[in-house]
């Protein structure tokens, strides 16, 4: 019985499209941090902003939807269909309140190095993403109770993210 349940656990990760999501995740985080580690910089450094990571992860975040949108959805998922924008926002929107509500988290908690908290982020941010976009974007089987869930929990999200900066 435990048996089966590892070697499933194993299929299961070690699947073709896990594995393009891995190849993929490090390309669009690699494009993903260089843009937002440019911005972090210009915001902080040449605009002297507070909380310079809030507007440098919203600009990164709008800069590689479109590019994460084709790269999982051509490299990882096999599918080329535009329509699937919207969910594909829904998602994204999600994860990046839930980047700035950790990011802020790790803030509070002490550490005042921005650079290393989105760093920090990437990892679980970007394995919910795949998850995600498996369930709720790239799949026929998506019901709207899930999206009703997927907007509720986003609302929860943003009040406690709107909490922790006052």
């Amino acid at each position: 019985m435990m048996l089966a349940k590892v070697k499933e656990f194993v299929y299961r990760y070690s699947s073709p499209q896990f594995v393009r999501f891995v190849f993929t995740a490090i390309l669009n985080t690699a494009f993903g941090l260089f843009v937002n580690y440019l911005f972090l910089f210009i915001f902080e450094h040449l605009f002297k902003l507070n909380h310079a990571y809030v507007v440098s992860n919203l600009l990164a975040t709008i800069v590689s939807i479109l590019f994460n949108f084709k790269t999982y959805g051509i490299l990882v998922f096999k599918n080329k269909n535009n329509k699937l924008l919207f969910r594909f926002l829904m998602v994204t929107s999600f994860t990046y309140l839930l980047n700035i509500g950790g990011i802020a988290l790790l803030e509070y908690l002490g550490s005042s190095n921005n650079y290393l908290n989105i760093t920090l982020m990437a990892i679980p941010v970007g394995l919910l993403n795949y998850v995600l976009n498996k369930h709720f974007v790239y799949t026929d089987r998506a019901k709207r109770w899930h999206w009703f869930c997927l907007v509720c929990v986003l609302l929860v999200e943003l009040v406690i993210v709107l909490l922790l900066k006052h």
